[in-house]
């Protein structure tokens, strides 16, 4: 079947056995973005249906030989996800009803129609349809990932089943899909950045850490709701091209590095926008990817910008990315004072107040009054509101809760779950009264 790239038109069949209905609707929708086919029959458009990828199906009730239901009863068959609608006259509209019970029509459009009322139902059944295109890609390469990585363990898979939501379409608002495929596309996140980390325990939760500290500034200068998401995306997955670096070279200091080494290590940011650049959503957190190794003065990699050339968003990552691994080995007064020392040179200089005033919000929230003592504890004795003194990660080095966060009886129920399949050789470290 010709599916087409990822960057083709949407396409639409028109089903009429009228001619003249044909053309018309081939005029309606001239001025939009869409790629128009036609059949005068069922059967003639069950072969278009073999051979083409069809986002939408519009289909006369009445024609001869095939009936519109039973035509669309068999497109179902060649192409399940193709929204369906039936065109039908006032007269028909017990035939209409048998089109959408037997045909799996999602709705009818009455003859003659209003041509701004078919271009705003056509609009919203391609968007259904790309949504569940998007769907199925983020879950097809988050497959390939499985098999590139070879890391994907038996309970890792059972995690993504856990928060794969199986969608169904035809009972479901389009705003509840949106909400399901946004938690999905966040978990996917997640997973994708935690894969990158169990290649070096060195910098456990580097990336969950450096997206909060990016979130936090970001919203502290004001930036809108998508601009904040994106930069949270690119944080989370800045690291993504270290992928394609050879472990002989990943787990050296920089400094450390030879000649040759340095240049393969500085291709990862480029790697990393390459390696997200196929999915549109994650096509602007890709740039935020490729510029975070930039330096203000201009001495960075790989394209040498400087200044307010580098998107504020890899400025942002770059200052939260150094400032997480400084805390590896510092303190966080020290870790800042380090952080000022090269603002101007490697960091945008006005960023820094705002990343101390984030690191200063960090400390409180591990400040918890009254809970000054860490205990450990079995997963049977944890309770609701209890906080996280310690990361949770699985046996195998998953990262699965952060420090910090409150537990409820949800969590619980999780953190008890991964202790039987993948247990950790820890209890559970929560701050007590």
């Amino acid at each position: 079947m010709d599916t087409g790239t990822k960057h083709d038109r949407i396409r639409i069949l028109f089903v009429d056995d009228e001619e003249n209905v044909l053309k018309a609707l081939q005029r309606v929708f001239i001025d939009e973005d869409y790629e128009i086919l036609t059949a005068q029959s069922g059967e003639e458009g069950l072969e278009i249906l073999k051979t083409k990828e069809i986002a939408v199906i519009v289909s006369d009730q009445r024609m001869p030989g095939m009936s519109g239901a039973e035509f669309l009863e068999q497109a179902g068959s060649l192409s399940p996800d193709s929204a369906r609608l039936i065109l039908t006259g006032h007269a028909d509209m017990n035939t209409a009803i048998d089109a959408i019970n037997k045909g799996g029509a999602q709705r009818y459009i009455t003859k003659p129609w209003k041509n701004d009322d078919l271009i705003s139902t056509l609009h919203r059944a391609s968007e259904r349809y790309r949504l569940i295109k998007e769907n199925r890609y983020l879950t097809e390469l988050t497959n390939r990932q499985n098999e590139e990585l070879k890391k994907w363990s038996a309970e890792l898979e059972m995690y993504v089943q856990e928060q794969t939501v199986e969608l169904t379409y035809k009972t479901k608002e389009l705003a509840d899909m949106n909400a399901t495929l946004e938690r999905n596309f966040r978990n996917f996140v997640i997973t994708i950045s935690n894969l990158i980390e169990l290649r070096d325990n060195n910098i456990a939760n580097h990336s969950n850490n450096v997206a909060i500290i990016s979130e936090k500034i970001a919203e502290k200068i004001g930036l809108n709701k998508e601009e904040i998401q994106n930069i949270k995306i690119a944080a989370q997955l800045h690291d993504i091209g270290k992928i394609g670096i050879p472990d002989a070279i990943l787990l050296k200091d920089i400094d450390a590095l030879a000649p040759f080494e340095e240049l393969e290590y500085k291709k990862h940011s480029v790697r990393g926008q390459v390696a997200v650049d196929s999915n549109d959503a994650f096509r602007e957190a890709g740039v935020l990817i490729r510029h975070h190794h930039e330096s203000y003065d201009g001495k960075g990699f790989p394209d040498g910008l400087s200044g307010d050339k580098i998107p504020l968003g890899s400025r942002i990552i770059a200052i939260a990315d150094r400032f997480d691994r400084l805390l590896l080995t510092r303190v966080t007064e020290n870790a800042l004072n380090e952080i000022k020392l090269l603002s101007g040179r490697l960091f945008d200089p006005h960023l820094f107040h705002l990343l101390a005033e984030t690191a200063g919000d960090r400390e409180k929230s591990f400040s918890f009054a009254g809970k000054t003592v860490e205990t450990e504890l079995h997963p049977d004795e944890l309770l609701p509101t209890m906080v996280l003194s310690r990361d949770i990660r699985s046996g195998t080095g998953l990262l699965l809760i952060s420090k910090g966060v409150i537990l409820n009886p949800k969590k619980i129920d999780s953190i008890k779950r991964y202790y039987n399949f993948d247990p950790p050789n820890t209890g559970v470290f929560v701050w007590r009264e």
